[in-house]
């Protein structure tokens, strides 16, 4: 089953915001129908409004699977759900020497469990519909790399690198294809509430500049659109026969020995 452009409809979690709501803007411009998913959809459905009967919204969390169900339902009133952005993420600093049981359950029902919802309904509706679709799942350089805090952070985007490629090779003979994107250090709310919470003027533009000097590339921080570019790379036509990739977004960060501080 093919699906025309203007019929291709993409789900994207985490879609009010950041890389998910730079995603929503991109894929929208570029013709697709968008049902996303956020806990504040507030962002979403403004961009929504410049695009009538081209988006659809479910108020909800990845780490319920009828977030997830209610997201198909919604997609499949709007055309062929054909791809499915697993973007919605969170962190907390943790640590092996004082493990919290409460932060490790927090980020991996989210990080771990909300993306594994999000490849298995997209997969069955993919395999019910006999669509060749595209998922898509936003890990991280610290799926490759560790920094110190990351304890949990960096175990769950690990757990979805490897369900990135178990699913590009079990169901790619059926024409479905899997990747991902590994951000470095990109400018999102996220961001600014663990890395600048409380950073204002002078300091919070200093830390902006520490954080893009892991980049070689400019020594410079990302931007979400930057990462919402390759997504829709992934997502299209062009990578037909990209599969089982995980493409790091990071201005040559992973590229490079640390410290950064040169």
């Amino acid at each position: 089953m093919s699906a025309m452009a203007s019929d291709r409809v993409v789900v994207i979690t985490g879609a009010s915001v950041g890389i998910g709501g730079a995603t929503t803007a991109r894929m929208l411009a570029d013709g697709w129908r968008v049902v996303g998913v956020d806990i504040d959809t507030a962002g979403f459905e403004s961009m929504a409004t410049e695009f009538p009967g081209m988006t659809a919204v479910v108020d909800g969390s990845v780490a319920d699977r009828e977030t997830h169900e209610h997201a198909v339902q919604k997609a499949l009133e709007l055309g062929t759900l054909y791809g499915w952005v697993n973007n919605a993420g969170t962190e907390k600093e943790s640590h092996a020497h004082d493990f919290v049981d409460e932060d490790w359950d927090l980020v991996m029902n989210v990080n771990c469990r909300g993306v594994a919802y999000g490849c298995t309904t997209a997969l069955a509706s993919f395999l019910a519909q006999g669509v060749k679709g595209v998922i898509v799942n936003v890990s991280s350089i610290r799926g490759r790399v560790s920094f110190p805090g990351g304890f949990a952070y960096e175990a769950s985007k690990g757990a979805i690198e490897m369900m990135t490629k178990s699913i590009a090779v079990e169901y790619g003979p059926r024409g479905i294809r899997c990747n991902g994107v590994r951000p470095g250090a990109i400018l999102t709310p996220l961001a600014e509430k663990t890395d600048l919470a409380g950073a204002t003027g002078e300091e919070r533009d200093a830390l902006i500049r520490s954080y893009g000097r892991i980049h070689p590339l400019e020594h410079r921080i990302g931007m979400p659109d930057e990462v919402a570019d390759v997504i829709a790379f992934l997502l299209s036509d062009d990578a037909r026969l990209v599969s089982g990739e995980l493409i790091n977004v990071d201005g040559a960060a992973r590229a490079r020995c640390y410290p950064a501080d040169d």
